[in-house]
């Protein structure tokens, strides 16, 4: 997580988390790096706290690779709103980086949110 333990904001959301979550019977995070935070966060013992991560069903979607354009790339997909917490500040510093040693990747970016306009200028 990209909130902190020592700023006002960081410590209210703490508590907040901590006093929702004190009667709850079990959590169940979408990533382990959810559920380490979520345990440090509210203070939760960690046999209460699981992960299901999102899955995507490959039985049921498999994509067509001789329908991927441009043909014989690497293309990397991200779905996510546009937010500082989602790491959007470090995945602008790191297209550039991986484009310079990987000809053929291609990075398709959804979303909105403030920092759209930051991989917009990234992009020129």
């Amino acid at each position: 997580s990209l909130f902190g333990f020592n700023d006002l904001a960081s410590i209210h959301i703490n508590k907040v988390l901590k006093t929702t979550l004190s009667d709850v019977d079990h959590v169940i995070c979408v990533s382990n790096t959810c559920r380490e935070n979520l345990v440090l966060r509210a203070c939760l013992h960690p046999a209460f706290v699981s992960t299901i991560p999102n899955a995507v069903d490959t039985t049921r979607f498999t994509p067509d690779t001789s329908k991927r354009f441009p043909v014989n790339t690497i293309n990397v997909v991200l779905l996510s709103r546009l937010v500082y917490r989602k790491g959007i500040d470090l995945l602008v510093k790191v297209i550039p980086l991986v484009c310079n040693k990987v000809n053929n990747v291609y990075f398709i970016i959804g979303g909105d949110g403030p920092k759209k306009l930051l991989l917009e200028e990234m992009c020129e």
